[in-house]
């Protein structure tokens, strides 16, 4: 009750400060000497993080998961953090023999946006992260900023040596000398690109200044901590050691796939489709979404549009369209009349797992003999829409062509106004080439829509490499397309040859009613004479076949 009635008396400042230390206090380890300790035990664990013993099990059959079992090939066989620090098999604790500084680390997480394998992300999480041995795996985002370090009895006058590298893959993260009275950074910060789910360490080490002047090493990418104590001399100076544990995010997905590296999109494209799988989505039901192992982009050219229809106004801009599998995405049927570009990067399987999913330089690519084929089909009936067959990587590399054309492309249209459809873009590995396939027949043809791409996958052992999805709505700038064409055909413009300024016809009374107009509107159907340029080459290239099939 005494307890009770002092936190009674306190002002709200001050109880608010001591929930922060209380918080704070459970948040790292109590003291300098208890850090240490836990430190010492943390690093010399052989089983703690994904490069552990266990690694070796995991990776030794012929079925091993690529995510898990890809690294750094040089430090395969170390399994703990001070094992990969000190690239030793066996490690002991002399190495850290000098220990005597636990430095804070602390990261004042800011909220932003950022976009990562062409999806849009959000992270609002403002609390501030604290360096822990045994702290909660924390996202790449919310420490991509460069930390506060400090540490009990820090002297202004102190001069020292600050590396941060992540362990997990022998990089250099960052290099700071004569920290803190004339800290000059050799390496600016950059967070851990933790692809993979499992945590991953990235260590603070605190070095004395030594007599010999540190320069910043050669290889950033491939950071010999051993190699730069003896070329500084600081084989006796090590005396602080903190740890970060870093989770994986998109955001850390994405840089590694903008160097080149590692292209981890599809993961969280098989955790999107895991826990939440599209209900009407029939044929993707049916395939084996643990294959997939890599991501194709997909954009549509969008033609630009000033125009009136159903007594709305539409103006679109020229753009390129991107389909976005993590989110939904819907896109107008006017995209669709003309064929996708699609990319994908690639890379041979005659290598190492590693060299496999860590793509070296982006022409190497063009040196792999493999081949794919696209596949569009509808998502609910399977209806074939597109396929092409024999795709060499390098022109999935490249997005500058496409392979042998088995079926040729139908646009992505619903059969009626105001309604949306899903489609299906998958990328198939083949074994050997399929130019011997026999075409199908043009149009959607009775043929295309007895299509079955489980069936066709295992007829011609075929692996399931990528997909994307998209909705291709029948929406107004699409109405206005059938509308002016129809018009057109009927020749119903109220001055030929000029400027169109009123179009109405029973079409435009049907189409313009499932857009929630009367069906006794008497709206103009209008645009200006740049846009009815632009979409002329559309009038005249999309066939009367389409036509034909949707009404």
């Amino acid at each position: 009750s005494s307890l009770h009635e002092l936190m009674n008396s306190l002002p709200l400042p001050l109880l608010l400060l001591l929930f922060c230390h209380v918080a704070y206090v459970t948040g790292v380890c109590r003291d300098t000497d208890t850090c240490i300790e836990r430190v010492k035990e943390v690093v010399a664990a052989p089983r703690r993080f994904w490069f552990g013993e266990q690694r070796s099990a995991l990776c030794s059959h012929r079925n091993a998961k690529s995510l898990e079992c890809g690294g750094p090939p040089q430090l395969a066989n170390f399994h703990s953090i001070a094992s990969r620090l000190f690239r030793v098999k066996t490690y002991h604790s002399a190495y850290l023999r000098n220990l005597n500084i636990f430095p804070r680390v602390t990261y004042r997480a800011s909220p932003g946006h950022y976009r990562a394998c062409e999806h849009d992300f959000f992270s609002g999480n403002t609390s501030a992260v604290e360096a822990d041995p045994d702290m909660e795996p924390v996202e790449p985002f919310r420490i991509r900023k460069r930390p506060e370090i400090s540490w009990s009895e820090l002297q202004f006058d102190d001069q020292y040596t600050i590396v941060f590298t992540d362990v997990g893959y022998a990089t250099l993260n960052y290099l700071a000398v004569d920290f803190p009275k004339a800290t000059k950074i050799l390496k600016e910060y950059e967070p851990t690109e933790n692809y993979r789910p499992s945590p991953n360490p990235m260590v603070v080490l605190i070095f004395r200044k030594g007599r010999v002047d540190v320069e910043l090493p050669k290889s950033e990418e491939d950071f010999d901590l051993p190699q730069f104590m003896l070329k500084h001399e600081l084989e006796d100076d090590l005396v602080g050691l903190s740890l970060i544990v870093a989770s994986s995010d998109p955001f850390a997905i994405e840089k590694q796939r903008l160097r080149g590296k590692v292209d981890y999109c599809h993961s969280l494209l098989q955790k999107r489709l895991s826990s939440n799988p599209p209900r009407h989505h029939t044929i993707l039901h049916r395939l084996p979404i643990d294959e997939i192992d890599s991501w194709i982009s997909v954009s549509f050219d969008q033609h630009p549009m000033n125009a009136n229809v159903c007594c709305q106004k539409i103006m679109l801009p020229k753009t390129s369209v991107f389909l976005d599998p993590l989110g939904d995405v819907s896109i107008s049927a006017l995209t669709t009349l003309t064929p996708p570009s699609i990319s994908s990067m690639r890379i041979t399987s005659s290598h190492s797992n590693y060299i496999n999913y860590h793509r070296q330089t982006r022409n190497f690519v063009e040196f792999s003999n493999e081949k794919f084929s696209l596949a569009i089909v509808d998502a609910h009936h399977g209806h074939l829409h597109w396929l092409e067959v024999d795709i060499p990587s390098a022109n999935l590399n490249a997005a500058n062509g496409n392979g042998l054309t088995k079926a040729d492309y139908v646009p992505l249209i619903p059969k009626k106004p105001s309604t949306c459809h899903s489609y299906l873009f998958v990328l198939l590995a083949q074994p050997a080439s399929m130019e011997t396939l026999e075409p199908f027949c043009e149009g959607m043809c009775e043929n295309r829509k007895k299509f079955r791409l489980e069936l066709f996958k295992q007829q011609h052992n075929l692996r399931l490499s990528a997909l994307s999805t998209v909705s291709s709505c029948y929406d107004l700038p699409y109405a206005y397309h059938i509308l002016m064409k129809d018009a057109s055909q009927n020749r119903t413009m109220e001055r030929r040859g000029k400027q169109r300024t009123s179009l109405h016809s029973p079409m435009s009374s049907e189409v313009c009613a499932a857009f929630h107009v009367s069906p006794h509107h008497k709206c103009p159907i209008s645009s200006s004479s740049e846009s009815i340029l632009l979409f002329i080459p559309l009038l005249v290239t999309s066939s009367l076949l389409i036509f034909a099939h949707f009404f």
